[in-house]
């Protein structure tokens, strides 16, 4: 499979993620995989997307049911990376929060495995919908995709966009 192909696929499973988003009760669901003891309600709502058997898939379908709530779709096509979300969360390089978030932000390029990456991004993801920041679902598919076979170049990428991002310009101020 090409990259264009996986590129597709990531943008199909994201659609049908999407598409579950009138059905309260599947992203209840789908959020119930976080917890052990509950997860068996997922398991059906993940067969239907067809993401048994990929735990990329299936991080992916449960990190979007955290995010999707209030009726706000938490994709965004062409949005933001993990790094620019965690950075846009941060308040910008010279944030008040930018320190809080840093040390976050370090945990989570610390993680060695899908399982513990998984936690870190379940509390930043948490963190984003309650801020009402979307993410670009089918680049972080793509990223996870990535992860198994290049670890260190997906977190170079994502701390790229978090430590030397550009700072946002307000009408006001200067142009460089």
């Amino acid at each position: 499979m090409t990259t264009q192909d996986y590129q597709i696929k990531n943008e199909e499973f994201i659609t049908a993620l999407t598409g579950l988003l009138h059905d309260r009760g599947l992203v209840a669901n789908l959020r119930k995989w976080w917890s052990p003891a509950t997860r068996y309600f997922a398991y059906p709502v993940l067969g239907r997307l067809r993401a048994l058997g990929d735990d990329r898939k299936i991080l992916i379908a449960a990190l979007f049911a955290v995010h999707a709530t209030a009726g706000r779709p938490p994709h965004s096509a062409g949005g933001a990376s993990i790094g620019k979300a965690a950075l846009t969360l941060a308040g910008g390089l010279k944030g008040a929060g930018f320190g809080s978030m840093e040390k976050h932000f370090r945990r989570l390029l610390a993680a060695n495995d899908l399982a513990d990456l998984g936690l870190q991004l379940h509390r930043l993801v948490k963190r984003l919908e309650r801020e009402s920041i979307p993410l670009d679902y089918a680049r972080l598919l793509s990223d996870l995709r990535q992860f198994g076979k290049s670890p260190e170049r997906i977190k170079t990428n994502w701390a790229l966009d978090f430590w030397q991002a550009a700072e946002p310009t307000t009408p006001d101020s200067p142009q460089p």
